[in-house]
């Protein structure tokens, strides 16, 4: 079992998707109950564009082992990019609660906030997700996107000035929709 999952890794690391699949359907047909068998191989159907696969086995990973928060996370973005924004904000949710301390999950959590028409929750969700790691570009721009959507000037130019020492070309940018959005 443990080999079999060894070897997706392998299979993965090589750039072989679908070797990584077939052995981690090898795994689940020795153990059709293995939390990571599924959490590895939505991860790789995920990666293969696979969404409506990757979620079932998403969802079956977090029902196995609700503790694994990366598999909400993934699970959360196989729902996203299905237009399932709404599952995908509960997963999200999921995640956060679960782990806290994944910049990832508060950043993909704004995402399905903002696909939803919620840019204050969204930008709430990208300033955790650049306070937990102050160097997350993404975080720091995607924040000033939902400003500007609220109509806030002040605190858009505000992700400008955090973006200038982490990514000067992405800060430019922002300042630059700054400037279109306010004329």
């Amino acid at each position: 079992m443990k080999e079999l999952l060894k070897r997706a890794a392998l299979k993965d690391a090589a750039g072989d998707l679908a070797g990584a699949i077939a052995a981690c359907d090898g795994a689940l047909r020795i153990r059709a109950g293995d939390a990571e068998a599924h959490y590895m191989r939505g991860t790789f159907l995920l990666r293969d564009g696979r969404g409506e696969e990757a979620s079932a086995s998403l969802a079956r990973a977090v029902e196995l082992a609700p503790g694994n928060a990366r598999a909400h996370v993934n699970l959360g973005i196989a729902l996203f990019q299905s237009g399932r924004a709404r599952e995908a904000q509960a997963a999200f949710r999921e995640a956060v609660r679960v782990d806290p301390s994944l910049p990832n999950a508060h950043l993909a959590l704004g995402n399905a906030l903002f696909a939803l028409g919620d840019p204050p929750g969204a930008a709430a969700a990208y300033e955790e997700a650049a306070r937990l790691e102050p160097g997350y570009a993404k975080a720091h721009e995607y924040a000033g996107d939902a400003y500007l959507a609220m109509g806030d000037r002040e605190l858009a130019s505000r992700m400008v000035e955090r973006l200038r020492s982490i990514d000067p070309e992405v800060a430019q940018a922002l300042a630059k929709k700054i400037a279109e959005r306010f004329r």
